[in-house]
């Protein structure tokens, strides 16, 4: 029988959950919560329709793949808000290399930190971050602050879903817009 990626069935189906979860064992990655709205394990269940039961080695070019898109896509984004709210022209900073020993999945960077992430939502944060850190590090700019305490928010994940945080008054604000 086969099974559509967005049917609840890909949840139950045994063989690709065992397959899936010996794979995130392999590649030292979280599974998370077997549940509809986990994206990475929506995207093992299109990879495992397409590949079958495929050994990590195969797989995990194509983690390290979707990993740098996402990691570009909400760089980009966040550069872009990041210069509207400065007037700084920020430059992309970006790299990765291939999955080894040391990094099953391969190593994605943005400024200095890495992006080490497979949820949506944890790269969207860690890439916040990592834009944030770059401003500072390379511009010496505070990015983005709070309007209410002057003060620079912090990248969090508040029930799953990515947001700037201020520590000073604990109040937050969504991090993507409608055009993220």
């Amino acid at each position: 029988m086969s099974t559509r990626a967005d049917s609840p069935h890909a949840l139950t189906d045994p063989a690709f959950l065992a397959w899936a979860r010996d794979l995130c064992e392999d590649l030292w990655l979280t599974l998370g919560e077997i549940d509809a709205s986990n994206d990475f394990l929506t995207f093992l269940w299109r990879t495992f329709a397409t590949n079958g039961e495929a050994p990590a080695s195969r797989i995990a070019p194509l983690i390290q793949q979707r990993r740098i898109e996402l990691a570009r896509h909400y760089m980009r984004y966040f550069i872009a808000q990041a210069g509207n709210d400065t007037g700084l022209a920020v430059k992309e900073v970006m790299s990765f290399s291939e999955p080894d020993a040391l990094d099953p999945t391969g190593l994605t960077q943005v400024g200095n930190l890495s992006i080490q992430g497979v949820h949506r939502a944890d790269i969207t944060r860690e890439t916040a971050e990592a834009v944030q850190d770059y401003l500072m590090a390379r511009y010496r700019t505070l990015w983005p602050q709070c309007p209410a305490h002057h003060r620079g928010l912090h990248a969090t994940l508040t029930d799953g879903i990515p947001q700037w945080t201020c520590s000073s008054g604990n109040h937050h604000r969504p991090m993507l817009g409608s055009d993220a």
